[in-house]
């Protein structure tokens, strides 16, 4: 092949790569960076990882809070498919353990754009809550971020109606 055919080629595909990378600003498999993150509401969160909201699979995230509300630690937890990913508590409350942390925030993306919580998305919440508070690592927040906005369990007041319900036994 003619060396200026392949040169003018590989310029654009170079260019249709670039393009693509700056649609999809994350890597699947990459850790979330949190050393810098300052933590004061839902909404910080919300616009730390709303870069998650491109991925075209569901992502869970868990980040790890010393007692004094600090982030210690982060995890890509689970990648799952289009519509759901497997969050198992025995295995979010091992990697809490191992940090030795008192808290954790989970945060997972919706592709379909849509931030409103699933009856699955309800459920494993609970049984975070019910299961933080056996082991005495409390859920702060479980936050959804999707295109078209984030939807908090902790603003909305679910978590506490979970925690009231996880104490009531």
């Amino acid at each position: 092949m003619n060396p200026a055919i392949l040169s003018a080629l590989l310029m654009k595909l170079r260019g249709e790569v670039m393009a693509v990378k700056a649609k999809f600003p994350f890597r699947v498999f990459e850790a979330p960076e949190v050393s810098s993150f300052a933590l004061g509401s839902s909404h910080d969160v919300y616009e730390h990882f709303k870069g998650y909201s491109t991925a075209d699979r569901e992502m869970f995230i868990i980040l790890f809070l010393n007692s004094k509300n600090k982030i210690i630690d982060s995890e890509l937890h689970t990648i799952g498919d289009v519509d759901s990913s497997a969050v198992y508590p025995r295995q979010v409350f091992r990697s809490a353990l191992i940090r030795n942390c008192a808290s954790i925030i989970c945060v997972h993306n919706h592709p379909g754009g849509d931030p409103e919580p699933s009856l699955c998305d309800k459920d494993i919440t609970k049984a975070l809550v019910k299961g933080g508070s056996l082991l005495g690592v409390q859920v702060l927040d479980h936050i959804i971020i999707a295109k078209s906005g984030y939807f908090s369990f902790g603003d909305q007041g679910l978590i506490a109606d979970y925690s009231i319900a996880a104490n009531s036994y």
